[in-house]
């Protein structure tokens, strides 16, 4: 697996606000929007291109255009937050979903949700903010390595990691990873320290509040 750590002085800037427990949900929002166009974008460079003839309004020429289908597959519900940069970024992309939770007492992901498109060639990535134990990353490469896509069509797109969930992940030969940060570990709850919380709640506003959650009703 090959992972790609994206640097510079903006990525830290919106790192420190993604990270701070006072940053509250408009916020926190609007740094993940920006960070998730960056590492996207940095996800979009491998792209397969062929040459196309057209006019510019002063000469015609030979240039590039993107020739292969994208498909963008959120892991909900945290995923979605990457979703909409993605999506505005490269609009013509399609999207699927992988709904994805994680039974708290074993660590463990619990499938209750999967629809997304097929598409021989085309680069499939995989939008989870966070990679914690791996867990849920390593069951949806699975899923999409049992449909037939080769690990080389897929990009996992991560805000933080864990160095134990890339340890996981690294048995998928050929498999790429976009992320921000690699940070020190992760704790005795499986969460990533120093991380920045549950992404998820923080994205939805649901951080300290009652929240009522069920599944298969």
């Amino acid at each position: 697996m090959k992972v790609k750590v994206v640097e510079g002085a903006l990525k830290e800037e919106l790192l420190r606000v993604l990270r701070d427990r006072r940053t509250g949900t408009a916020r926190f929002k609007e740094a993940l929007r920006r960070l998730g166009l960056i590492l996207i974008s940095e996800a979009l460079t491998e792209l397969k291109l062929r040459e196309v003839n057209l006019e510019t309004p002063v000469a015609p020429g030979t240039f590039r255009e993107v020739s292969q289908e994208v498909v963008f597959l959120p892991i909900l519900r945290a995923g979605l937050s990457l979703l909409g940069p993605a999506v505005e970024l490269y609009p013509q992309g399609r999207v699927g979903f992988i709904g994805v939770y994680r039974d708290e007492e074993r660590l463990t992901p619990v499938p209750y949700y999967l629809k997304f498109p097929l598409i021989k060639g085309a680069k499939y990535l995989i939008l989870d903010p966070m990679v914690a134990t791996g867990g849920t990353a390593e069951f949806t490469v699975n899923l999409l390595l049992e449909k037939g896509i080769s690990p080389e069509e897929v990009v996992l797109v991560s805000v933080i990691c864990a160095p134990e969930g890339i340890e996981r992940l690294k048995k998928f030969k050929g498999l790429n990873l976009i992320t921000a940060q690699v940070d020190e570990r992760l704790n005795d709850r499986g969460y990533i320290v120093p991380g920045l919380g549950d992404a998820g709640d923080r994205f939805c506003g649901t951080e300290g509040v009652e929240v009522i959650e069920s599944y298969g009703v």
